[in-house]
């Protein structure tokens, strides 16, 4: 059962926009756009102010659709995109701040970022240590494609932080039956 009521704020969903924008040919935007409900296939043609919130569920179907035009997995597209928003996330003096953190203190942020762009769930990093970290996002109603996308934002994050041989691996979904989404974590 889908709820509409759990949104995002507008960041994540402009960086989902550019990282289409680059990836698809018009005509498969286009393909994309008509996909959606008709109010969000007209609003995501436009950039999406910081403050404008979206339901999570379209803008999983919006990566599920670009996915599907592009003839790319879910998981492969969707944690592309992770990836890239990451980037989009640090830009300017943001990146210097992501440079000059370890992975254990920006993962000490991870559930503050978590809050300030989703109206529902909580990110929790637990058994943390130099070199790993273990990742729970409960109370939040996961789809494939939003799972994916976090995989590759928590990646590419850790990897900003200039440590090396990042691997981050989900361990439980709650999109597949789980009762919440984990990922571990593993630097060098």
């Amino acid at each position: 059962m889908i709820d509409e009521s759990v949104t995002v704020k507008g960041s994540p969903v402009r960086s989902l926009q550019k990282f289409i924008d680059a990836e698809l040919t018009p005509e498969q935007r286009e393909t994309v756009f008509r996909a959606l409900p008709a109010e969000f296939g007209k609003r995501f043609r436009s950039p999406m102010l910081a403050t404008e919130t979206v339901p999570v569920h379209v803008l999983n179907v919006f990566t599920e659709e670009a996915a599907n035009a592009k003839g790319e997995t879910v998981e492969t597209f969707a944690r592309r995109a992770g990836r890239e928003a990451a980037g989009d996330a640090v830009k300017g003096i943001y990146r210097f701040f992501a440079l000059v953190m370890t992975p254990t203190a920006l993962l000490g942020k991870a559930s503050q970022m978590w809050s300030s762009l989703y109206n529902r769930g909580e990110l929790r990093v637990e058994k943390q240590t130099a070199t790993s970290a273990h990742i729970r996002l409960v109370n939040f109603p996961s789809e494939l494609a939003g799972c994916s996308r976090v995989t590759g934002w928590i990646e590419r994050m850790a990897e900003l932080t200039g440590v090396k041989n990042v691997v981050v691996r989900q361990t439980q979904c709650a999109a597949k039956g789980a009762d919440a989404c984990e990922w571990d974590v593993l630097w060098q």
